[in-house]
């Protein structure tokens, strides 16, 4: 039976600056409707610094240089790309280098302000960078995408929902900012429970093994308000609410929760991210690969593959954040946690490395290099399992470093997620 608990870490987190963020570039507007149209001509990028996502040091701040695009026949001319910014200030080099421009040259160029976010990614979809035409991360900020929803008199309220989904009558609970406002695009966290879990132990902890120490896995508290939550209920497969996935029904299902929400409220389609712990993670490590072009990142405590997952079905990149314990007993650090990385590692283009073996009661860090997408990864030792259940060891995501009172996990994903 399996069984999903928390993660814990600890304070020799490395400071890792992410680099500077990438210049705003050259306008490099591609030619619109017929005729021959030359961006503007190599304009400077703006720099500015990005909070790097370890230990959170401010990156250098790179300057980069757009290149002009140019369109003709009235198809876009890939727009102006940002140049990298220059390594971070933290210990380890800034990893997220300079966003690309449009993907596909057929979308057009991308706004001269998109520098650090990339243009469209397709013609009816965010752009998270222009991977494609250079390799660029889709990290830094980018203008918002806004859903259907934007501008609408809201008629989803907070609270459980019910929807039909593959026939199926499914439940989510759906928590919005206390100040909505229906004509700003929010940021969209999904948040999958683990096995014998449920809405409410992610809403109202502790459960019994006391996986979580705070609401929405810690991130309520860090969001300031201004995040959309959508908490799903999984379905009695395998003993305990989880997530198997038969015919892809609980993705299926999660399609048609982002329908309803992106349809009725105002969210930035751009900025939608997937979480979850043990078998919660295994869905959100489904998702990243059946569904890269809705999210933007998948953020994964103690992963498996539990919901009919295989790294064949994996080939777009992704951002990837990833904790596990080395002292997992139900999800193996090695043969599930870092065999997992490793997807994402690989599918991101990514500077192969094994990370280091964590210290026995404390984590580590590190932010993979050269990747296209931000890839991180943080490991724990035996010192920091699970308090409450000792037969779930390592196999826990509110993992604590000595003398703390709250995990250091919330921090690390939440911030994470805000870099985008």
């Amino acid at each position: 039976m399996l069984l999903l608990a928390a993660c814990s870490s600890d304070s020799t987190n490395e400071s890792i600056g992410t680099g500077g963020a990438t210049g705003a570039g050259g306008a490099g507007i591609a030619g619109a409707g017929g005729g021959s149209s030359t961006g503007a001509s190599n304009g400077t990028g703006a720099g500015g610094a990005v909070v790097g996502t370890g230990g959170f040091t401010n990156g250098a701040g790179g300057s980069g240089t757009g290149g002009a695009g140019t369109g003709s026949d009235g198809t876009g001319g890939g727009g102006a790309r940002g140049g990298g910014g220059s390594a971070g200030a933290g210990t380890d080099a800034g990893n997220i280098s300079g966003s690309g421009g449009a993907r596909d040259a057929s979308v057009g160029a991308r706004d001269a302000a998109n520098g650090g976010g990339g243009g469209p990614r397709d013609s009816g979809s965010a752009g998270f960078g222009g991977a494609d035409a250079g390799g660029a991360s889709d990290g830094g900020a980018g203008p918002a995408v806004p859903s259907a929803g934007c501008g609408k008199t809201r008629a989803l309220q907070d609270g459980t929902r019910t929807i039909t989904s593959s026939g199926i009558s499914r439940t989510y609970l759906l928590r919005t900012p206390s100040n909505y406002n229906n004509t700003h695009p929010y940021r969209v966290v999904f948040m999958f429970h683990w096995n014998f879990g449920s809405i409410n132990s992610i809403v109202n902890p502790p459960d019994a093994d006391h996986n979580t120490d705070r609401p929405f896995y810690g991130m309520s508290d860090l969001s300031g308000d201004s995040t959309i939550f959508v908490v799903p209920m999984g379905l009695n497969d395998t003993g305990g609410a989880g997530w198997a996935n038969p015919n892809n029904r609980d993705v299926i299902f999660t399609d048609d929760m982002l329908v309803a929400v992106s349809g009725d409220l105002c969210i930035d389609t751009s900025r939608v991210f997937t979480t979850g712990f043990s078998y919660g993670a295994s869905m959100s490590y489904k998702l990243a690969c059946a569904r890269p072009d809705k999210f933007r990142a998948a953020v994964v405590y103690n992963v498996g593959s539990l919901s009919g997952n295989s790294p064949a079905e994996c080939t777009a990149p992704i951002a990837f954040f990833h904790s596990h314990g080395v002292d997992d007993p139900i999800l193996n650090y090695t043969q599930s946690g870092l065999a997992i990385l490793n997807v994402f590692t690989r599918l991101n283009g990514c500077t192969a490395m094994t990370p280091a073996n964590p210290p026995q009661n404390g984590h580590a860090c590190i932010s993979y290099a050269g990747c296209s997408r931000p890839t991180r990864f943080c490991n724990f030792g035996s010192g920091e399992d699970n308090p409450f259940n000792p037969s779930l060891g390592g196999h826990y995501p509110s993992a604590k470093d000595p003398g703390q009172t709250t995990s250091w996990i919330p921090a690390e994903a939440w911030n994470f997620i805000a870099q985008f």
